[in-house]
């Protein structure tokens, strides 16, 4: 799911506990979302190429159709992996739908393929309930919230569900990952629409119990980390915000020549020349780390499922988005 250039090694830092997630502020419906949410584990595991994801891709454009709006669909066969890319997409439109700037939020909704591999102890049913499942939800209930005053933008913001995001290689594998939104850049670039995308904002592993963001010093964009650590101020929600991995624990990564920082699909958005931010709840959710109360350890395992997710927790993810739209449509339309 996200590349492996970082090595984890825990400094065991005095950690900041949150509780667990209640109150949401703002428009998103954390109930409506996990119904997205149960839909899409419903069709069970949804890795590239499989027919599940190709159903997962019908349920989320006919969500999408009956919202009133008018989704796109990029299919394109992969050369090498003989697979299928199914990238969705919806505009919501804004004052000029034609020329307008864009804003780009996307989440992938593919799963880590969790079988066929040599290791045994990779091969077990994985329905990615956070990572594949709760990003994609929070976005159709997102395409929902922002077709409606006050929260509609003056500019074209574009609802993107990513497919093959994971790598098919268990370990991570730069050149059989991110595979969709190389696709979908490209695509961008050869119809010139690159130009007018001025931000992306990347949703991924959304949904844990004690939800939280790290900050990611990879290819997020400064300015946008601030914006949404502004927005989540306006919201009451800040202590989620950025506050891992600590100074002492980068301090220690540094001393050992690791580098802090993730691969995933908003690197993609960067390397095509669009500032990007991740908004991501990675940090304390390997197994491979050491237990830290209270973030449980679900990243590409089997307890990836329903029980480990919280309605509150999409509701805050998707009202972050709501609550940075004043600032993101500034940042777009800087000249």
């Amino acid at each position: 799911m996200i590349a492996g250039s970082l090595r984890w090694s825990l400094l065991l830092a005095p950690l900041l506990s949150l509780p667990a997630c209640g109150g949401p502020s703002g428009p998103i419906d954390g109930g409506r979302a996990r119904a997205h949410l149960e839909k899409l584990v419903g069709f069970g595991p949804r890795p590239f190429g499989s027919d599940a994801l190709a159903k997962t891709a019908d349920y989320i454009t006919g969500e999408l159709t009956k919202l009133g709006l008018q989704p796109k669909r990029q299919e394109v066969m992969h050369d090498k992996e003989k697979k299928l890319i199914r990238n969705l997409w919806v505009q919501i439109d804004g004052d000029d739908p034609l020329n307008g700037p864009i804003l780009i939020v996307g989440a992938h909704y593919d799963t880590k393929l969790a079988e066929g591999h040599a290791d045994a102890k990779c091969n077990f049913p994985f329905v990615g309930a956070i990572d594949g499942g709760g990003a994609p939800a929070v976005l159709l209930e997102l395409a929902r919230v922002l077709q409606q005053p006050p929260h509609k933008s003056k500019i074209n913001v574009w609802l993107y569900w990513i497919d093959a995001e994971e790598s098919l290689d268990w370990t991570w594998n730069n050149e059989r990952a991110l595979l969709g939104s190389k696709a979908f850049c490209a695509m961008l670039a050869e119809t010139k629409v690159l130009p007018r995308c001025k931000a992306f904002v990347l949703l991924d592993l959304i949904g844990s119990k004690n939800f939280k963001i790290d900050r990611d010093s990879g290819s997020s964009d400064k300015q946008l980390q601030d914006l949404f650590e502004a927005a989540a101020k306006t919201i009451g929600e800040d202590a989620r915000v950025h506050k891992f991995p600590t100074e002492q624990q980068i301090a220690y990564y540094r001393s050992k020549n690791y580098k802090w920082g993730i691969t995933d699909d908003h690197k993609t958005f960067a390397d095509f020349g669009v500032r990007s931010v991740l908004l991501i709840d990675f940090h304390m959710r390997r197994p491979d780390e050491p237990q830290v109360d209270p973030y449980e350890r679900w990243w590409h395992t089997a307890d990836d499922d329903l029980d480990a997710t919280d309605q509150n927790a999409l509701a805050i993810a998707g009202n972050l988005v709501v609550a940075a739209l004043p600032a993101l449509e500034g940042f777009c339309t800087r000249k």
